[in-house]
């Protein structure tokens, strides 16, 4: 077996290569493929000749991938597809405690490559090296110069362009801990703005953020900028619109931009939070003064919305985003932040809707936002479905789930329904739906303490050790390749361990009503649920450490070591109580609902909320 390739263009022969390393295996016969450029994709096949036209680049990577998928089962075909944006990217979150490593981003560029993408943004906050500012990013794996430098050359040999996203007002708690920037901390996210100080560092910050990279494209963040002026600020100066700062600040960001020849994009949100009267995120009833509007200086704005599920309510804000006046970009979302593993309805209904709002509004810019939010818990591999989705909006007016999952088994060569079931950790309330209420048992159930039991009651209505069962089981029997063998592995112990931890909690619960002659039963329960703990937590750390920096994986072993600490201490108050010396006090506080966040009956949690009332982080 031999496939040629003929008359692809030096400047994409390597891309090529690196992209389809390996797919051609299974193809029967000696096939010759001729590259010619077009408008718009296609690939044919007549037995042993084949064509491939393409527009550009990332249509030529998609369309050889698409080639080879069909090519292992047909000797003769057509299809023709077409892109529909001029940029379709993703952003990888790099700052919340998992920073993948050089390998780990470069083969997913190459992968990226290969379904079209054509633009990876980085989230960086301090996870970069600022020259003249040793604290910025210490110790907390942050990439060195060399390091984005030679990130954003490989992304440029696959038809990539990698893009630096800062944040220059607020989300800068990881900085702003350092006593080394007091002079310009304003709340303990949030920058001192207007302050000469801050401008110094604003300047050596956008120098350092964009001299590596081979673009002057620049997302410059400023969401969620909710304490701006709150802080220091008030102390100083008394109470400041925050709009007037707002602006003022953005002025000055853009101003440096200009001096640096870059070009900024920021997140749109808190236009609308502060033109609402109702003070609220993408108020569908906001109102923008014809000041406001004009006083904003000319900058991208990124509409980032991942929580609706119909077409109306997208196509409402981006009618309001036209009315800021400025290049308009939309940032869904995959759907890898919310609990252990993604949320694969959610992530289907959201990009149904806002995709179709999109592309009914105009936009020619998407981006598929890949958060990572509390400890990055979800393997970057568990997010290929969702990837693969996203850009079939590219080239399809609408795409069916049926749609996608043929096209995961043509250009991944994974199994959709077994990347599904990963919906199945966080949608026990209604799983015939979208969670969009964000529950995330998964997450309460493996932080859940086992004396004090927060989420007790609203765990109650459910069969959490059944459920789980029957997922762990589900996953081991999962359709897998060699790439994806250990996540699914993974999976299903993690499965495995949230139902033993539930027969646990169960049991220690009877305590102390149940008498001592109830206490084989609870030991037994605890051993079990301490085997399933010990058993998943290597297999855990394995993967985090082949996708992953070591840095920031000690929190995950104060979490998951804090865990198996505390089975040893709750065994010896078991013993304490069997020998009259303990109340077990804990068990006797009353069950009341816990605060939940969402609208959902489970509810959703953080860590720090999860695991105990008092003062774990968060300033507590």
């Amino acid at each position: 077996m031999a496939v040629t390739w003929q008359g692809v263009p030096a400047q994409y022969r390597q891309a090529l290569v690196q992209v389809i390393d390996g797919r051609d295996g299974g193809i029967d016969g000696q096939v010759q493929v001729a590259f010619q450029q077009t408008p718009g994709l296609a690939i044919e096949r007549d037995g042993d000749q084949g064509m491939v036209t393409y527009h550009s680049e990332a249509d030529l990577l998609r369309a050889a991938t698409l080639w080879l998928g069909r090519a292992k089962t047909e000797t003769a075909f057509t299809e023709s597809q077409r892109a529909r944006y001029d940029t379709v990217g993703v952003m990888i979150d790099v700052a919340r405690n998992g920073v993948p490593t050089v390998a780990t981003l470069e083969s997913a560029f190459v992968r990226l490559a290969s379904l079209g993408y054509n633009e990876v943004w980085l989230y960086l906050e301090d996870i970069f090296e600022v020259p003249g500012e040793p604290y910025f990013g210490l110790q907390r794996g942050r990439y060195s110069q060399a390091d984005l430098h030679a990130l954003a050359v490989f992304a440029d040999g696959v038809g990539i362009t990698l893009v630096p996203a800062i944040q220059t007002l607020a989300h800068n708690r990881g900085m702003l801990k350092w006593r080394a920037f007091d002079d310009i901390r304003d709340a303990p996210d949030c920058l001192y703005v207007e302050k000469p100080e801050t401008t110094v560092f604003l300047r050596n910050l956008l120098k350092a953020a964009s001299a590596p990279f081979l673009t002057k494209k620049i997302h410059i963040g400023m969401d969620e900028a909710n304490s701006l002026g709150r802080g220091e600020m008030l102390n100083d100066r008394g109470l400041v619109d925050q709009t007037e700062l707002m602006v003022a600040h953005l002025k000055t960001v853009v101003g440096l931009c200009d001096e640096l020849g870059l070009q900024p994009m920021m997140w749109s949100d808190m236009w609308f939070k502060m033109a609402s009267e109702q003070h609220r995120l993408y108020d569908p009833d906001t109102v923008f003064t014809k000041e406001l509007v004009d006083s904003i200086p000319p900058v991208a704005q990124v509409y980032w919305d991942y929580y609706k599920d119909r077409v109306e309510p997208y196509a409402k804000l981006f009618d309001l985003h036209k009315d800021l006046k400025q290049e308009l970009i939309f940032a869904a979302g995959v759907w890898t932040w919310n609990g252990m593993a993604p949320n694969q309805q959610t992530m289907l209904a959201t990009l149904r809707a806002g995709m179709q709002a999109a592309s009914d509004a105009g936009v020619k810019q998407v981006i598929a936002t890949m958060w990572e939010d509390d400890g990055a818990e979800v393997p970057l591999e568990a997010a290929w479905f969702g990837l693969q989705t996203f850009a079939e909006y590219q080239y399809h007016d609408t795409v069916s789930y049926e749609e996608a999952a043929h096209a995961f088994s043509l250009m991944q060569g994974e199994d959709a329904a077994s990347f599904m079931l990963f919906d199945r950790f966080d949608n026990l309330e209604h799983p015939d739906r979208p969670n969009l209420e964000m529950d995330d048992p998964s997450k309460i159930v493996l932080y859940e303490d086992l004396l004090l039991q927060r989420y007790q009651v609203n765990l109650a209505p459910f069969d959490i050790s059944g459920w789980y069962a029957k997922l762990a089981a589900d996953l081991r029997a999962a359709q897998t390749t060699p790439r994806s063998a250990a996540m699914f592995a993974q999976y299903a112990l993690l499965a495995d361990l949230l139902s033993k931890k539930s027969l646990a909690l169960q049991a220690i619960a009877t305590l102390p009503d149940a008498g001592v002659g109830t206490l084989p039963a609870v030991r037994a329960a605890l051993e079990t649920y301490r085997t399933a703990l010990t058993t998943w937590i290597p297999v855990f750390r394995k993967q985090w450490h082949d996708e992953r920096r070591g840095e920031g994986y000690e929190i995950m072993d104060l979490r998951l070591n804090g865990l198996l600490g505390r089975i040893d201490t709750v065994e010896y108050r078991l013993d304490e109580w069997a020998a009259g010396r303990d109340d077990l006090a804990e068990l006797k506080e009353p069950k009341l609902p816990m605060d939940k966040y969402t609208s959902g009956q489970i509810g959703r949690g953080r860590y720090y909320q999860i695991f105990s009332a008092s003062g774990i982080g968060q300033n507590m």
